[in-house]
């Protein structure tokens, strides 16, 4: 009897301080963060108060609990959307409720979702775009579109799993849409269904929330998230020179719910922006799909001979508690010349005039928050070896990593850490590494890239 005292003084304290903070008590209970119980209601985005994670400009995030606690699986039914990318991931709640992290096991990208009806135009277009059925369960399962996480009250010697699954659905550039219907956001079509099947096999299809990003919805979800003690500042100190390295970390921070199908390069600008001067950014770009215009994921966008990536942006956002995004530089919008991009980041409040057309603009932001500024590439082809994914995956004859640095907010990198490893990475990606650099807004207009490169140390 004396082995289990510990466990249940334990177990009666951790109660008594969740009745004194209901907080961590809400944490847990994925019922408290939709408590109206239909479905999708929480939707990232770069608009308002949705704009938190960090979303991309030409991305939307669909959100929606999972309470594996009442329901065993979580059935989606849909039809494939026009867009250049889509994705399921199951992010699950590991920790205790002091110290909680996020977990993705598995996901399932637009290529390997198997129709149940009709064809996957990202693996077959033509006609009508067939509907699909993906199972989310807490038993393990082998049949196609499933995803297994794990059962609330199964811990292992390390983690303990709370009863909370975030199911998020990423969606990705949609194709032009003449009617210009709040459906453009989706593809076209409807969100899947959500058919929910408790522990008894009792069924309950949920109807579509509306509102979604109720406000008492969303703030317990941003609390969820970023509690308000949570400090995540980094001191980016000032450049030592004009050259700011991109770099790669080993692992985005889990809070951030990083994309299993995408990579990352990271780049800090500094503490304060240098009045007088901008950031300019210039690279290789790497081709993309023109779904936009109605092609299928392997055709090249116009000006391109071969798909390179599914999908690329350079966003300027916000390092902050919650991080937001400033803007982005997306694919499908980036001006190029001769298929190379230049662009400048500047304190301007609208894009200055003397830029040249063929020049990419986008603000600092508020001067109140420091920055970080992200190259995101998602889904490479197998036969392009240039993108952040092959900077993360370089390993040295003893398999260790020499290409990447640490990043979590508990551990916040400095900016030697990113200027040791940025070299390694732009001789992985060659022309298509994007080099940065500070530089005098003079210099610029007077010689744009070039001048500023000469300048640049």
């Amino acid at each position: 009897m004396n082995a289990f005292k510990p466990i249940g003084i334990l177990a009666v304290l951790t109660a008594f301080a969740l009745l004194l903070n209901p907080v961590f008590t809400r944490a847990w209970d994925a019922k408290a963060y939709n408590e109206r119980g239909c479905a999708w209601p929480l939707l990232l985005s770069p608009e308002g108060p949705a704009n938190v994670q960090g979303p991309d400009d030409a991305a939307r995030y669909w959100i929606m609990p999972f309470d594996t606690t009442l329901y065993q699986k979580m059935r989606l039914y849909g039809t494939y959307p026009n867009l250049r990318y889509f994705a399921i991931a199951a992010y699950e709640t590991v920790g205790d409720v002091s110290n909680y992290t996020f977990e993705v096991n598995e996901h399932l990208y637009d290529v390997e979702i198997v129709p149940d009806h009709g064809s996957n135009p990202f693996v077959q277009p033509g006609g009508s775009n067939g509907t699909y059925i993906i199972e989310i369960s807490r038993d393990s399962q082998s049949a196609n579109n499933t995803m297994t996480v794990s059962p609330w009250g199964s811990p292992n010697t390390m983690t303990v799993t709370s009863d909370l699954v975030w199911i998020v659905l990423r969606a990705y550039v949609p194709d032009s849409d003449a009617s210009l219907t709040g459906q453009s956001l989706m593809g076209g079509v409807d969100l899947p269904t959500i058919t929910l099947i408790d522990n008894d096999g009792n069924r309950k299809e949920l109807d579509r929330c509306s509102p979604i990003n109720k406000w008492s919805d969303f703030s317990d979800f941003s609390r969820f998230l970023f509690p308000p003690d949570l400090d995540i500042t980094v001191d980016e100190g000032t450049p030592s020179s004009n050259r700011l390295w991109f770099a790669s970390p080993k692992e985005p921070p889990a809070i951030l719910w990083p994309n299993p199908d995408g990579k990352y390069l990271m780049m800090l600008p500094g503490n304060e922006y240098q009045k007088g001067r901008v950031i300019v950014i210039h690279g290789k770009a790497p081709g993309f799909p023109n779904t936009f215009n109605g092609s299928p994921i392997w055709v090249p966008a116009r000006g391109f001979r071969r798909v390179d990536l599914r999908y690329w942006a350079v966003c300027n956002m916000n390092l902050v508690s919650p991080p937001s995004v400033v803007a982005c530089a997306t694919d499908l919008t980036t001006r190029l010349r001769r298929h190379y991009y230049t662009i400048v980041i500047s304190d301007d409040r609208q894009r200055p005039d003397w830029l040249e057309p063929n020049v990419n603009w986008i603000p600092w932001g508020d001067g109140q928050y420091p920055k970080f500024v992200v190259f995101r590439n998602i889904l490479p082809s197998p036969d392009f070896s240039h993108a952040a994914q092959d900077v993360w995956k370089a390993e040295d004859k003893l398999g260790v990593q020499y290409c990447t640095f640490n990043f979590s907010f508990s551990d916040t990198p400095e900016r030697d850490d990113l200027d040791a490893v940025g070299p390694c990475a732009q001789d992985i990606m060659g022309d298509y590494y994007p080099v940065a650099l500070w530089c005098d807004q003079a210099t610029f207009r007077a010689g744009g890239f070039k001048a500023c490169l000469i300048d640049g140390d």
